[in-house]
């Protein structure tokens, strides 16, 4: 009799589970595709948000009253590696460096590569001597050659307002005969271990997160007041828990997230989606962005 109940109680209880895979598969149905990478749950106060981002879940976030991610996860579509929006602006880049080695920039473009973002060069995260990218030329040369839009980035390790000044002077000089449509970007980044901590040796490790807003700003106002599209790269953590968006709002965001889809809940105008790319023309692995702002010859 026992072993009676239990089987009616397992069925009972297999019934109960399809039936609720069905309602709830019903539901996703009927809400159809999601329209946005991180929805608004709830405002917290003046200051914070919850969201549903759409690979971490809920989270709080902090509260800028600037313009908000508005592009559709659903429309960012993948086909040999190589992602687009099918629903706006949407323009393949690259970014490099002197790691790259030589470049062939005629095959670059012919591959389908509609810009690429190349360093200018570098802060020593030890000595905090900048340095010239020995390929920047090379390369700045050999992609206007082509026809390839380029824009430009210089690898911060600015520990003062001051030395961002100084490294945006120094881009804007490197530059002053080229023809940089795209943004002219500051990618400061913390220095960090093999396995991703933060290394107490480093210079940046002490820098907080207004500090390193204003050198960004510092770096950015320099780059725009030149007449040049001003930009800086942005991560998930770092636009979250370190940068003040709001000060940084006059400026476009280039954002990395190595996913299928961008889920950042402010705007953004470029996003790099993968460091591992590969593209015809290059050795090796090459980060590889999508620009989906239209930006001027």
């Amino acid at each position: 009799m026992d072993s009676i109940k239990r089987r009616y109680i397992f069925l009972a209880l297999t019934v109960l589970l399809v039936a609720v895979l069905v309602i709830v598969s019903v539901v996703i149905v009927l809400q159809g595709p999601r329209e946005s990478s991180v929805e608004l749950v709830s405002k917290i106060g003046s200051t914070e948000l919850t969201v549903n981002d759409m690979y971490e879940g809920k989270m709080t976030i902090p509260y800028f009253n600037i313009p908000t991610n508005s592009y559709k996860p659903d429309k960012f579509l993948e086909n040999k590696g190589v992602i687009t929006y099918e629903e706006g602006n949407s323009f393949v880049g690259i970014n490099v460096n002197s790691k790259k080695g030589d470049i062939n920039w005629q095959q670059v473009k012919d591959s389908g590569v509609d810009y690429a973002m190349i360093r200018v060069g570098w802060r020593g995260d030890d000595n905090g001597v900048i340095a010239l990218d020995e390929k920047f030329e090379d390369n700045i040369k050999g992609a206007t050659a082509v026809g390839l839009p380029v824009g430009v980035y210089f690898y911060s390790k600015a520990v003062t307002d001051a030395e961002a000044d100084e490294e945006a002077a120094f881009v804007l000089e490197q530059i002053r005969v080229y023809n940089v449509t795209y943004p002219v970007a500051i990618y400061w980044e913390y220095g960090t271990k093999d396995d991703g901590t933060l290394d107490e040796t480093k210079r940046t490790v002490r820098c907080n997160g207004d500090q390193v807003t204003g050198f960004i700003d510092t770096f950015c106002k320099k780059v725009k007041a030149a007449g040049h599209t001003a930009a800086y790269y942005c991560d998930k953590s770092m636009g979250y828990t370190k940068l003040n968006l709001s000060t940084l709002s006059g400026y476009d965001m280039w954002y990395a997230e190595f996913r299928s889809a961008p889920s950042f809940y402010y705007d953004f105008t470029m996003w790099q989606y993968t460091k591992s790319g590969t593209v015809p023309g290059i050795e090796g692995e090459v980060p590889i962005n999508l620009s989906l702002k239209k930006y001027g010859k």
